[in-house]
């Protein structure tokens, strides 16, 4: 294994920063708009009080659909595998991520849980009747997962989500006609919507990437959370976190990963490490150029075949 140097982040962050130029920020809500593109942050959770990080580590973020991680963990902790993927699919993503045409495989649920209508599927099975319940039991399972217990909802982010969530009200309504949603449509926006609005820094996300890296069930905040539960997660990670770039970012980095548009990224490899990523220069596929590039370059320290 390959002995890691406490210096080695830096000089990653200094070769990939004059990438992000090909990128642009998010224009979907004014507060992602405002993002500085040439940001660039990443903290490496190695266990044992081991982080490296590199890069401004205090930028706040929002999580935006880096959040469907950990529905999808709670999810499968309270419903069971089998209830989950009777109502959301397995597969690689087509389209766009909040496309319509995420319904067209199989049997008409929504491919993965990482499409927004998969998501929104996953946020109806979790425990709560109330939006503000089930967004109680997100932040309760955040602050568990990274050890922070300050994480909270950016109110004015989550209010503009739900002000611009025509595609996703859509997305509802149709799921809901396919009765694969059984909550009011509005208040399922709204608790996704302050989901996705959840403010991390790149330490909190390599905190949660390094507990989701461990082969064995984890114990955390009362909950158990099944091994093999947090293995399906990683392998969906792997081959539908980068919605239709996945397939290349399989075969060319191999480590478990989740983007979000606000540049946001956790990865996780398998029994060392945990990853977090904030880049909000993005590609055309919404991912971010920075964090692609250094999941590259983690890959090759890190020893991923």
């Amino acid at each position: 294994m390959t002995v890691i140097a406490q210096n080695w982040l830096a000089p990653l962050v200094d070769e990939v920063r004059p990438h992000l130029a090909g990128g642009a920020v998010s224009t979907y809500l004014p507060e992602l708009r405002r993002a500085p593109a040439d940001e660039l942050a990443v903290a490496v959770d190695l266990g044992d009080g081991n982080v490296l990080t590199a890069g401004n580590l205090h930028a706040r973020f929002t999580v935006q659909s880096v959040v469907k991680v950990f529905t999808l963990l709670l999810a499968l902790h309270y419903r069971g595998e089998e209830h989950v993927f009777a109502r959301v699919g397995r597969d690689q993503g087509i389209g766009s991520y909040n496309s319509l045409e995420t319904f067209i495989r199989g049997s008409g649920v929504p491919v993965n849980p990482f499409v927004n209508a998969g998501a929104l599927v996953v946020v109806d099975m979790l425990p709560g009747d109330r939006p503000q319940g089930r967004v109680a039991e997100l932040l309760e399972f955040l602050r568990a997962l990274t050890g922070n217990p300050t994480i909270a909802v950016n109110e004015a982010v989550a209010r503009s989500e739900l002000a611009l969530s025509d595609r996703n009200r859509a997305l509802g309504y149709f799921l809901r006609s396919q009765r694969l949603v059984s909550c009011d449509v509005e208040e399922l926006l709204w608790a996704y919507c302050q989901m996705c609005a959840v403010e991390v820094d790149v330490v909190d996300l390599a905190h949660a990437g390094r507990v989701l890296a461990d082969g064995a069930d984890v114990h955390l905040g009362g909950r158990l959370l099944q091994a093999w539960h947090v293995r399906l997660v990683r392998r969906l990670m792997l081959f539908s976190g980068m919605y239709e770039a996945s397939g290349r970012y399989a075969t060319e980095v191999g480590i478990p990963a989740k983007c979000g548009v606000s540049g946001a990224m956790i990865g996780v490899v398998p029994r060392r490490a945990g990853v977090g990523i904030y880049g909000p220069a993005l590609d055309e596929s919404a991912n971010s150029i920075g964090g692609l590039r250094l999941m590259r370059l983690l890959a090759l320290t890190l020893e991923i075949e």
